[in-house]
């Protein structure tokens, strides 16, 4: 069990994919530019069920359009449909960009709560993982979570 709490994450700057029941509680922080976070995404946690993602959107600075794609996600009315669209299929969101993206007090919750890769994975115990899990790992910590 980690000292981070489940509620304490910035829920209200995220977007919510509920699968199935969604009884289990999942948090992303995922940036839309990164190899990494998009092999999560379209490998690992695409066949997961009975959970709730939430998805907060983190585009790191190595990644040049990391910003603008998140703007342009952000800027979507259906958020959750174009982070996945983008990351399993390469639909870039029409736009426009949303100038009011919260990406500093995004970058600031990750900091404050240690995230500084993508993705990283928040489970409902608050244990965190970062990197592309696989499928069965994700599993596993959402049934001991």
């Amino acid at each position: 069990m980690a000292d981070l709490r489940f509620e304490e994450l910035p829920l209200d700057l995220a977007f919510t994919d509920a699968r199935g029941d969604g009884r289990r509680r999942l948090a992303l922080f995922g940036d839309p530019e990164d190899p990494f976070t998009r092999e999560l995404v379209r490998d690992h946690l695409a066949g997961i069920t009975d959970v709730t993602v939430y998805t907060l959107l983190l585009p790191l600075e190595i990644y040049p359009d990391a910003d603008r794609t998140t703007r342009l996600i952000w800027g979507s009315p259906d958020r959750t449909g174009a982070w996945y669209d983008w990351m399993t299929g390469g639909a870039r969101p029409p736009g426009p960009p949303d100038p009011h993206t919260p990406i500093a007090r995004l970058r600031l919750a990750a900091e404050e709560i240690g995230v500084d890769a993508t993705p990283t994975l928040v489970f409902a115990d608050g244990t965190m993982i970062a990197g592309a899990t696989p499928a069965a790992e994700i599993e596993r910590l959402l049934a001991s979570a």
